[in-house]
């Protein structure tokens, strides 16, 4: 399969962008675990709150782009 210089740029493209994407989320997610443990003893609705967006952003961050979309391109390559 012979492929053009701008499809090997796209692709190229959009395995950097996920690979940030995955990156981000998932020390943003770290950070609110984080933030979340230190938060724990004075308000613990907002330790709850962080927790809980951390979760959301470290499955974002590792399963939905670091798995589903990151490695699935890197697996079909």
């Amino acid at each position: 399969m012979r492929e053009t210089l701008p499809d090997v740029v796209v692709e190229a493209g959009t395995l950097l962008f996920d690979l940030f994407v995955a990156v981000v989320l998932t020390l943003a997610g770290i950070g609110a675990e984080l933030q979340s443990a230190q938060t724990f003893g004075s308000d613990t609705l907002m330790a709850a709150w962080l927790g809980y967006m951390g979760l959301i952003a470290l499955y974002a961050g590792l399963v939905v782009f670091g798995q589903g979309r990151l490695l699935g391109r890197l697996q079909h390559n």
